[in-house]
Formats: structure tokens, sequence, C-alpha cells
């Protein structure tokens, strides 16, 4: 009976882990890099509403893309425990290993991408329209790890975040891991 349930277990896991999967995708492809920071950057100045608006609309979906990345992770690392558990073989093949490092990878920059944002917007963040989520820069506790442990100041820890967010992140190392996923499907898709 164990066993039939942790079969049902898995199944179930697989189908969450798929819905939080297009959950991601509609968030990070249609929604944050088209509609928000490429139309405030083109279409609107520093002084517009608009801009205001779209950077706030950006800003709630990174965080979306954030809690919906970090539950996949969570349910990802569930579901290998599971297999391991059942001493279920995956045979390691290059095509194996690869696509758990590329996931990693994808996995990673989803997370680190708004953390790095909210690190550099240095401002606080309105999050959903009911709470504020204050700067990063506030927190007493921070201010002193960075004074104290890293001996910079505040500005220049948190420029380097928003470059990496803004010019490294979402401009070269998530375009190439998309790519890379989305040929891996492809190429699995017609392998099976």
């Amino acid at each position: 009976m164990e066993r039939r349930s942790n079969v049902w277990f898995a199944g179930r896991l697989n189908f969450q882990i798929r819905i939080l999967h297009w959950s991601v995708v509609v968030g990070v492809g249609v929604v944050v890099s088209v509609a928000t920071a490429y139309y405030r950057h083109w279409y609107t100045t520093q002084t517009e509403t608009a801009n205001w608006s779209f950077l706030v609309i950006h800003m709630n979906i990174g965080v979306m893309v954030l809690i919906l990345s970090c539950v996949m992770a969570i349910f990802r690392l569930r579901l290998l425990k599971l297999a391991q558990k059942q001493k279920i073989e995956h045979p390691n093949s290059v095509k194996i290993i690869s696509a758990r490092i590329l996931h990693s990878a994808l996995y990673g920059m989803l997370i680190v991408l708004p953390i790095s944002g909210y690190i550099g917007i240095g401002f606080a963040l309105p999050l959903f329209g009911v709470v504020t989520l204050p700067r990063f820069v506030s927190f007493e506790s921070v201010q002193q790890l960075v004074d104290q442990s890293l001996d910079i100041l505040m500005i220049a820890f948190i420029e380097p975040s928003a470059n990496f967010h803004r010019d490294i992140g979402v401009e070269v190392i998530l375009p190439l891991l998309l790519i890379g996923h989305i040929g891996a499907a492809f190429y699995n898709s017609k392998s099976n």
C-alpha cells in the first residue's frame, strides 16, 4: 500500500511541478521581460508616472517568480528524494547529468535575479498593493555586515547587484539558460 501511495504522491508532485513551471514561464517570458522592463526602457522617461507603474509591476512579478521558483525547487528536491528512497535508478548518462546541471543553474538564476534586483533598487518595494518591503539598505544588520565584514560602502555593495541584475543576469545569462532549456526540451521530445 505504501508503494502505491508513493507512486500517487510522485505523480501528483510531478503535476504540481508542471503547473508551477508554466506559471514561471508566463511570468518570466511574457509579463516581466517584454511588457514591463523593455517598455519602461524604450518608451518612458524617469519622470513619467508610467515608468513607476511598470517598475512596480516588474518588481511584483519578480517577487512572484522568486516565490514560485523556490516552491518549484523544493518540489523538485522532494521528488528526487522520493526517487532515491524508492531506489529508482536513473542512468547516469550525459543527457541526465546535463539536464540536472541546466535545471540547477536555471533555478539558481530565477532565485538570484529577483534578490539582486531587490538589493539593487535602493528604495522600498510595494508588494501587491498590500505591504511595503523596506529598502534593503534600511536593515541595520545588513549595514553592519557590509560596513564591518566587507569593509565597503553600502553604495559599493548595491551598484554591482543592480548592474548584475540589469546587464549580466537578464541580458546574457538568463537568455542563454532559457535557450538551452528550450533546446533540450525539444531535443528530448524528439528523441522519445
